[in-house]
């Protein structure tokens, strides 16, 4: 189910599969998200054989004030259906422009050399993720869930590899480079690395220990998606995507024979 309630008073973008609402001001900007959505919308539509119904929030900062429950412009999330992205230049991507200004030489040459020196340069990475929201629409569209959170955001982060080295490859660097950075020259300092830190307090974790995460689940996402190809995705979907029929199999098998009845036996309307 979607939230409609996020949408009053945005302006509609007709003519996607999925709805898409912007704040007026930034609405050319909401258009380039949305074709990108499009695109990743069908080819991971096509490799999972679903398609969710989902909504794209493109708001500028008095709207995002007023409608996002991330109080830190710019933090991509999704929630209740809707994926919420920032139209105009973020306070994360700022603030990620100021971390790299405290690079050494060697990883500031780096940074320059894939996404230059002009302002607002990390534009380009900061609109991929778009991909990485949409994955959270799929997964949360079907009856099952991974059995870790740190499960569905790796899962999140390989489809958007996955699609952008499928549709974008030229797009690869700027994809990979600033998390790669960022771990190899450690540029960030999360107060945990570990997955159980991440499973216990996520998904309200530091903003910048999760943005750490983030990056991590990334180049893990590369390396795999590299060593196995795209349908790395697709397996790592089809280890969770059980049906009521296989989850009743599992239950009568492993559990006990009666446990297999008690998808069927549950009564439709509680009394």
């Amino acid at each position: 189910m979607i939230d409609v309630t996020k949408h009053q008073g945005l302006v509609p973008l007709p003519g996607f599969p999925f709805q898409v609402r912007t704040s007026a001001s930034v609405r050319e900007r909401a258009m380039r998200l949305a074709d990108r959505c499009l695109r990743a919308y069908d080819y991971l539509g096509d490799m999972l054989a679903f398609r969710p119904q989902c909504a794209l929030i493109v708001l500028n900062r008095a709207d995002w004030s007023e409608r996002a429950s991330n109080p830190l412009y710019g933090m991509p999330y999704y929630d209740a259906g809707n994926l919420f992205l920032a139209g105009e230049p973020s306070d994360l991507m700022a603030w990620l422009e100021k971390t790299v200004n405290t690079a050494t030489p060697r990883a500031a040459q780096v940074i320059d050399q894939v996404y230059g020196t002009g302002a607002d340069r990390l534009a380009p990475f900061a609109d991929m993720l778009v991909v990485h929201e949409l994955a959270h629409a799929f997964h949360d569209g079907v009856p099952f869930l991974f059995p870790r959170s740190w499960l569905m955001e790796l899962f999140a982060d390989m489809a958007l590899y996955t699609f952008v080295a499928a549709n974008e490859s030229d797009r690869i660097l700027q994809l990979e480079t600033l998390p790669r950075v960022a771990l190899e020259y450690k540029l960030l300092k999360p107060i945990a690395r570990d997955l159980r830190y991440f499973e216990a307090y996520y998904p309200s974790i530091e903003p910048l220990t999760y943005v750490w995460y983030q990056f991590r689940f990334t180049m893990m996402a590369k390396d795999l998606v590299d060593a196995a190809g795209p349908d790395m995705l697709r397996r790592l979907w089809d280890a969770f995507a059980r049906s009521d029929e296989q989850l009743a199999a599992v239950l009568g098998g492993q559990v006990h024979p009666a446990a297999g009845q008690w998808l069927a036996s549950w009564p439709e309307e509680a009394e």
